[in-house]
């Protein structure tokens, strides 16, 4: 029993280590100027889509963001498939006050993109409004009609930073 409950408690961090190591592993990827300018820029349309979805009230909007196949991985809870991704999100209906999505990074390009991030989700939660704050580590997935849905959405306490290359 304890060795399930030490497995739940680091896998969050299992998680993170993983997406980092892949994270690199993009960032080695040659990628064109211009390939990747255009993919951040659809990643960041995305973003605001997801933000406006929400700030009005469009729950099943949000949820068509993800891949059939998406999840949400936290701590204490991991979310797996459209039906789940539809209640999880249909449960915030008529009780989210906002939400704003920051871009630390995004990078990567072709069938994978990665994008790091914080969120700053406001709802109601027993009649109080109530602010969910998290780092976030996405993978996008290229889909048929060649737009990315959210394939993987790994929450975490991870403060990501944006770090600047030396200058020579």
């Amino acid at each position: 029993m304890k060795h399930i409950q030490l497995l739940k408690k680091h896998s969050n961090i299992f998680f993170t280590l993983l997406f980092l190591i892949l994270l690199c592993f993009f960032k080695l990827s040659a990628q064109s100027a211009n390939d990747t300018l255009t993919v951040k820029k659809q990643i960041m349309l995305l973003n605001q889509q997801m933000e406006d979805a929400f700030n009005n009230n469009d729950m099943n909007k949000v949820a068509g963001f993800y891949s059939n196949d998406g999840e949400i991985v936290y701590d204490n809870y991991t979310v797996r498939g459209r039906t789940n991704l539809d209640k999880y999100w249909l449960d915030l209906k008529d009780k989210g006050r906002g939400w704003k999505l920051s871009v630390v990074e995004i990078g990567g390009q072709g069938e994978f993109v990665y994008q790091l991030g914080t969120s700053d989700l406001k709802y109601i939660n027993d009649g109080k409004e109530s602010n969910s704050i998290t780092n976030f580590v996405l993978l996008w997935r290229k889909q048929d009609d060649g737009t990315y849905k959210i394939f993987r959405d790994y929450l975490t306490q991870t403060k990501f930073e944006k770090t600047i290359p030396n200058q020579k």
